[in-house]
């Protein structure tokens, strides 16, 4: 077993797998990766079960050493990754050696969370059946919180190494362009006036800097609810909730269990792994989709990386 060595974390960083499953009735976060299509990419290219726990880096900051050789795979944003100071491009497996130095510096517009995967995943003891961290219940994860310098992680296999691959430059995804975002009729979008739809579905939005695991604001023209309060009911992973003063809210995958914001509708999850890679002020749109289409999308999805 190799022991890998956090030697930098200045923002934050965390061990994520796929999350928690039928836990909201406990009041537990779902959790889990960001960005899934990054996640399974960095896992197939060491050749893992996709869902194998990573380390999520969030905004760059981050360097490790290792004691052992180690195959291990980056993917998501490019974080202008070097090997003792020699650069490394993202979306690739490579063998870390014993004295080389990873570090993973300062994201450069182009996504905001990256993926390291090693060969045959990490020991990190499950919590409800997944390794996610949720660093607020102190649940999951490295001690129930993010990484930081000094943490040494120790790798499941004895020898975790394998050939290296690289993605085909047609399945990397770009980011920090304009998105579109699909969205499915909420519990509450009939409930909208007319002009309160209307208002969203043609208005120009850009991603705030008011972000985090949690969920995203949305800065652009408000949309109006007008009927006083609601109970609360439970959420979705991409829910959009309206707030007080009419700001689209987008609740990602530490949202909390109920919300007690009127729902305009759920954005589809294959453009949730987009939305969070976006850079503040990156235009988005919405447009009303088709529910049955959207989850066909979706099962295809998992079915390529075989997991439906």
């Amino acid at each position: 077993m190799a022991q890998v060595t956090i030697t930098r974390a200045d923002f934050f960083a965390s061990i994520q797998d796929m999350g928690r499953r039928r836990t909201q009735h406990l009041g537990l976060a779902q959790s889990g990766v960001a960005d899934e299509y990054s996640f399974f990419r960095a896992n197939y290219l060491v050749g893992n079960d996709v869902t194998t726990p990573v380390i999520e880096i969030i905004s760059g900051f981050f360097t490790i050493t290792t004691d052992s050789p180690v195959t291990m795979a980056l993917t998501g944003a490019d974080m202008s990754a070097r090997v003792n100071n020699a650069p490394l491009s993202p979306w690739q497996s490579f063998v870390l050696m014993p004295g080389k130095v990873l570090e993973l510096q300062n994201s450069m517009g182009e996504g905001l969370y990256s993926y390291l995967a090693v060969r045959g995943g990490f020991d990190i003891p499950l919590c409800f059946n997944s390794a996610s961290t949720v660093e607020r219940e102190n649940l999951g994860g490295y001690r129930g919180r993010k990484l930081k310098a000094g943490d040494e992680l120790t790798t499941l296999l004895d020898r975790p190494l394998c050939p290296t691959l690289s993605t085909p430059e047609n399945q990397i995804p770009q980011f920090g362009k304009p998105l579109t975002l699909r969205i499915m009729a909420g519990y509450d979008h009939d409930r909208f006036p007319d002009q309160s739809r209307d208002a969203l579905y043609t208005g120009e939005y850009v991603v705030s800097n008011k972000m985090d695991r949690t969920g995203l604001r949305l800065s652009g023209p408000p949309v109006t609810w007008g009927q006083g309060d609601i109970l609360s009911k439970p959420v979705a992973l991409g829910v959009v909730q309206i707030t007080n003063d009419g700001t689209p809210v987008i609740l990602l995958k530490e949202r909390q269990a109920t919300g007690g914001y009127p729902m305009m509708g759920v954005v589809s999850r294959l453009d949730l792994f987009r939305l969070v890679q976006a850079f503040p002020d990156t235009p988005v749109r919405f447009v009303p989709a088709d529910p049955v289409r959207l989850r066909e999308e979706l099962t295809r999805f998992y079915r390529f990386w075989g997991l439906c």
